[in-house]
């Protein structure tokens, strides 16, 4: 039996390390430009005697940021050349950790490895050459809804039938070794502690993660009562260096650095119109590639949002417009290319993923929404499409709703164990899933309709190009 446990165990692992191998394949990038130069430029002034804040631009961006690719640029500080391959490694470890250990167990289907680490090459192998904040952010948002849904022992788990209740806990003299509810009680906290560590992480990283992080907080609430006070703990200790940060440099208190609202107002004028921003990478000219909504550019002209209560304004005043302009951010945000995170120019794009991408989104939240105990995949996910409404989106923004849809199809291979719970029927899941990936693909088509010429991009041009 233990020989059979261990080859059990190897199987599992063996998808991760294929997954983390095939992802390393790729190689390097050939150079970091924009955002990733800038993460990986303040990670490198930690070794030299540049202004690591200037630099890294911290009045905007986290005070973690600097510390994530560090170790590849203590590479790139001791021999020349080698942090491109160090940023390829750190990430092909997150990735590896994301398909073949994360999203199995948010899943409760360890087996799943199997379905995970394919679709998680497909969609977030890519990302691995590039010191962006995306492999980071969503490793550490995942691993703080693995721990903070981790099934709770004290009481009734549908996706894992064969749990241990309470009754089943009590004191067994002929077991001492045995576990306790007060045991399991103190496990629970630790892991709803370190949950709210791995969010508050999370948000320094990446804050667009905060609509996403709020909903998690609202479930740990719903299902374990006064235990959440451990998450919320967790969250508070999680932004400590974000505070201390700013007393450090004589800024306001507060969990966000300074230039938060600043950046927030900004993206809100942008978030009014447009429906999608994409970086071009190589770029021949200018890098900024904008898809707009010419009615919603028209509406807010001359009175662009400046906050984001000034773009929930305008949106609540241009219904029903709105609507559909709110779902071809979150629709086109889904059309990727071989090119995502980065972009051809518009002329150019191809969205070869767009199909694959879309698919696995219908089917894994279609799964999610009709598996009890797996609802809160959904739930999450409406967490992040509300946080892709309320930015100036960019297609790597999606990533987080395509991981979580990763999991949603590992609930397809049916219970850990094999018991309990019931697979779709086939014909008629896959007519459901069939009608949702055509509609959001249509919404998709819709979104991408108005590109503007590579560069800046304003109301009145948009408003032009309809």
């Amino acid at each position: 039996m233990a020989v059979l446990e261990r080859q059990g165990h190897l199987v599992r692992w063996w998808p991760a390390a294929a997954l983390l191998a095939a992802t390393a394949a790729q190689g390097p990038a050939g150079g970091f430009v924009y955002d990733a130069a800038h993460y990986f430029d303040g990670s490198l002034a930690l070794f030299t005697a540049a202004d690591t804040v200037r630099v890294g631009d911290l009045d905007f961006r986290g005070a973690l940021t600097p510390l994530v690719y560090a170790p590849a640029a203590l590479a790139e500080h001791l021999v020349t050349g080698a942090g491109r391959y160090a940023v390829l490694l750190e990430n092909a470890l997150l990735v590896a950790l994301v398909g073949g250990f994360l999203l199995p167990r948010i899943a409760a289907r360890p087996a799943a490895v199997w379905v995970c680490a394919p679709l998680t090459w497909l969609v977030a192998a890519r990302f691995a050459p590039f010191p962006l904040m995306d492999l980071p952010a969503v490793a550490a948002f995942l691993t703080a809804v693995w721990l903070a849904l981790r099934p709770n022992p004290l009481r009734s788990n549908p996706l894992r039938p064969d749990a241990p209740r309470a009754d089943a806990l009590r004191p067994d003299p002929l077991r001492p070794d045995a576990p306790r509810a007060d045991a399991l009680r103190a496990g629970t906290a630790w892991c709803l502690g370190l949950a709210g560590v791995a969010a508050g992480v999370t948000v320094n990283l990446r804050p667009a993660y905060l609509l996403p992080l709020a909903a998690l907080g609202g479930v740990v609430v719903v299902t374990r009562r006064w235990p959440a006070l451990w998450f919320a703990a967790g969250v508070v200790a999680g932004s400590l260096p974000q505070v201390a940060f700013n007393a450090l440099r004589g800024s306001a208190p507060g969990l966000t650095p300074p230039g938060t609202a600043d950046l927030a107002g900004f993206q809100a004028g942008y978030a009014s119109y447009v429906v999608r921003y994409d970086t071009i990478e190589p770029a021949a000219g200018a890098p900024q590639q904008f898809y707009c909504d010419p009615s919603m550019a028209a509406a807010v002209d001359g009175r662009l949002a400046a906050s984001t209560g000034g773009l929930v304004r305008a949106l609540l005043t241009n219904l029903p417009e709105s609507a559909l302009f709110l779902a071809e951010k979150v629709a086109a945000a889904l059309a990727w290319s071989w090119s995502t995170p980065y972009s051809a120019a518009a002329t150019a794009e191809h969205y070869e993923l767009t199909v694959p991408v879309v698919l696995i989104v219908a089917a894994g939240i279609v799964a999610a929404c009709r598996t009890p105990g797996a609802r809160t995949l959904a739930v999450l996910a409406a967490g992040v499409c509300a946080s892709l409404m309320t930015s100036a989106t960019e297609t790597r923004f999606a990533l987080p709703l395509v991981l979580l849809a990763v999991a949603g199809c590992a609930l397809l291979t049916g219970p850990a164990g094999g018991s309990g719970g019931t697979r779709p029927r086939p014909v008629r899941f896959a007519v459901v899933v069939l009608v949702a990936a055509a509609a959001v693909s249509a919404v998709a088509a819709l979104g991408v309709a108005h590109p503007l010429p590579p560069g800046p991009a304003t109301p009145a041009v948009c408003a032009a190009n309809g």
